[in-house]
């Protein structure tokens, strides 16, 4: 064991300890129930965790965390038509991309998303997954018809696999900013009642991921041709998009970006009510409930979008939506506001969905306050038969009935727009830095909307999965995680690592500040999960490879037990030598109250230095008390991730505290200034 003198501190005071070190060398950390497996010091908890899988710095990427001095990325401006045909249940239309390579590399092809193709028969996903799941393709075949594909105007004939295309190049595209213009036409149907991304739900329809996409290309991986399987997705590259969509007269379009041509598609009255919306932080109805209804137009409109600073677009479509709005009034970062919007379709979307443009505006608020300024002009929520999905400045939700509404969802949406929108990182492969981190912030805007903690559901949806024996690694790609398992994995499991990594380790403060520094250092641009890891070491100041390892690479729990208390009084001062044991791989602070015989309780942080350096099991932490020990409880606030609550009390403990907000302390309002890709 290792046995470590410890004085004595006042409640939530952190000790400073004088290591005494020991004999024991090999130890085997004993597992709790048969899923466990056994470890061994080999495997030190304390070792780095750089060595596994980060990139080495470079010039691309700094050993502190933030874009090296030479960081690159690609780019890819986008013009696309389109048209929704109703008769036939389709989309057609054209794009045309100008794709800049700014790489220190020539390349002689490019590699494009074609995620349609999910929906061919025998696609890689729709093997994968069965056909009534939410990323199967529910028994619907589609995929793209691509026609006259070309590279700076010359015909190229495009190699299809599966849902990525290579298109080589004649000419290749030099390096150091050198372009490339590709262009196609595109078609594909629309399945019914949604699949996870897109669907139609009667004459309402929301389309996305619908035209060939730009593959990314990094200082990390070259091209990223992971397929699309339907549970992860996003990696794209960033640029300005103008776009349109032509659709029956009668219907309504709502889309990402800013419409442009509102004197083409709204009537006059239409036209009042959004520029009074643009700055009146009351919620305006731009089309009503008693407006909503279908209206019988003879021919087509063509609605047109421009969205600047983002990687994809998506957009809504139908003839009875109501339509409400709203701004945020002036934000962090934007003096003019946000412009909030809300599209059901009415009654069928539910009575909740009537304060959907204020859930919207709470949204954009909250996180523009906490995090980091929302850096576009609107924000706009859409109820239909996709469940929950999230696009640049446009996010599609359930309906809602119950008049208690859909914020939850429409807040998760929109958490998105930070993660993984502004910060783009790579969701086919790290579900933890999308799903997760957005999951990590829901926490703060629901604590502060509802006043009810977010803790208990985070832990015991972890707990289920991994009692079941199907949890997984964080650093597990989406599409390797057990499909019952993916929302804790890919959601509340990194989300409560994270706040025990910032309640319980480095404290809220210094979290907060170095959490804001990595947004601020990667917004508009494609950070690795190492550049995560070494921002929030560098700006802490902590080397925290032991929790990247246990909670990142690995798939144990904590464990930590307390064995026994000695209690010894010399020359008028009382000492308590508590011994705990570490029954898991995972070491931890330990955070102690004692109960006192004279009837007072006294806290105790111990650093999880006490578990090195010989990867000891067991250890014994000298404590100065002002009486006796007969009580001892670990984690007394409720918010460790302890595995087994039986064994962290001995004595006569004292009681644990009601279980408070999570997200409590620490937090200010001093967020980064907004900064542009460009």
């Amino acid at each position: 064991m290792l046995l470590l003198a410890a004085a004595a501190c006042s409640r939530n005071t952190p000790q400073v300890l004088t290591p005494i070190p020991v004999d024991s060398a090999r130890v085997v950390v004993e597992p709790t129930h048969a899923a466990r497996t056994f470890e061994t010091i080999s495997d030190d908890p304390f070792a780095r965790v750089d060595r596994m899988d980060w990139p080495g710095p470079n010039r691309y990427r700094s050993a502190n965390g933030a874009p090296g001095p030479e960081y690159w990325q690609q780019r890819a401006d986008y013009t696309i038509t389109a048209t929704l045909d109703t008769a036939t249940r389709a989309v057609r239309g054209s794009v045309t991309i100008r794709y800049t390579n700014n790489s220190p590399d020539t390349l002689r092809f490019v590699w494009l998303q074609v995620d349609q193709n999910l929906y061919r028969p025998g696609s890689k996903g729709s093997v994968i997954n069965p056909a009534d799941s939410r990323w199967g393709a529910r028994n619907f075949q589609g995929g793209y018809s691509i026609a006259r594909l070309t590279v700076d105007g010359k015909a190229q004939a495009p190699k299809v696999d599966d849902t990525m295309m290579r298109v080589d190049l004649d000419k290749p595209i030099a390096p150091g900013g050198g372009t490339a213009t590709i262009a196609m036409d595109f078609a594909f149907n629309v399945p019914e009642h949604g699949s996870d991304r897109m669907g139609r739900d009667g004459s309402l329809y929301e389309i996305a991921q619908w035209y060939p996409r730009m593959a990314v290309y990094d200082d990390v991986r070259g091209w990223n041709t992971d397929p699309y399987l339907g549970q992860g997705e996003f990696y794209l590259e960033y640029g300005d998009f103008e776009y349109s969509v032509t659709v029956p007269a009668g219907y309504t379009v709502a889309g990402s970006g800013l419409l442009q041509n509102a004197g083409e598609v709204l009537s006059a009255t239409e036209r009042q009510r959004l520029a009074q919306a643009a700055t009146s932080t009351s919620v305006v109805a731009i089309i009503s409930a008693s407006e909503a209804a279908p209206r019988a137009t003879a021919g087509t409109k063509t609605w047109r979008f421009r969205a600047q600073n983002v990687h994809d677009v998506a957009w809504a479509a139908a003839p009875d939506m109501r339509w409400d709005a709203v701004s945020t009034g002036p934000i962090a970062g934007n003096d003019k506001g946000v412009l909030c919007q809300a599209y059901y379709v009415w009654p069928r979307a539910g009575r909740g969905w009537e304060d959907a443009a204020e859930n919207t505006q709470w949204t954009i608020r909250t996180y523009s306050t906490l995090f980091y300024p929302f850096p576009y002009p609107q924000a706009s929520s859409v109820a239909g038969p996709v469940g929950g999905m999230e696009y640049p400045m446009f996010v599609m939700v359930h309906t809602a009935p119950a008049a208690e509404g859909a914020f939850g969802t429409i807040d998760h949406e929109h958490g998105h727009e930070w993660y993984p929108m502004l910060v783009g990182s790579n969701e086919r492969r790290y579900a933890w830095m999308d799903e997760g981190f957005n999951t990590y912030i829901n926490a703060f805007s629901n604590e502060l909307r509802t006043s009810t903690p977010v803790w208990p559901s985070y832990l015991a949806n972890w707990r289920h999965v991994h009692d079941a024996g199907i949890g997984a690694p964080l650093m597990t790609p989406p599409d390797r995680i057990d499909r019952n398992a993916l929302g804790a994995i890919a959601y509340r499991k990194p989300a409560a690592v994270m706040l025990t990594l910032r309640n319980h380790v480095v404290g809220a403060e210094e979290f907060d500040r170095a959490f804001r520094e990595y947004t601020r250092r990667w917004a508009f641009k494609h950070p690795t999960p190492a550049d995560f890891f070494r921002t929030i070491e560098s700006v802490s100041g902590e080397d925290l490879s032991w929790y990247w390892r246990a909670f990142w690479y690995g798939n144990d729990v904590l464990d930590l037990a307390v064995d026994g208390v000695t209690n010894r009084s010399e020359e008028g001062q009382t000492t308590a030598a508590i011994t705990v044991r570490r029954k898991t791989s995972i070491p931890f602070p330990l955070e102690m109250r004692l109960r006192l015989a004279d009837g007072s309780t006294q806290d105790v942080r111990i650093p999880p230095d006490i578990w090195g350096p010989n990867a000891s099991t067991r250890v014994t932490a000298e404590v100065t008390v002002r009486s006796n020990v007969v009580g001892v409880r670990l984690w007394p606030d409720g918010t460790v991730p302890d595995w087994d609550e039986s064994n962290d009390t001995w004595g006569n403990a004292p009681a644990r505290d009601t279980m408070g907000l999570v997200t409590r302390g620490g937090l200010n309002t001093s967020v980064p200034r907004a900064q542009s890709n460009r």
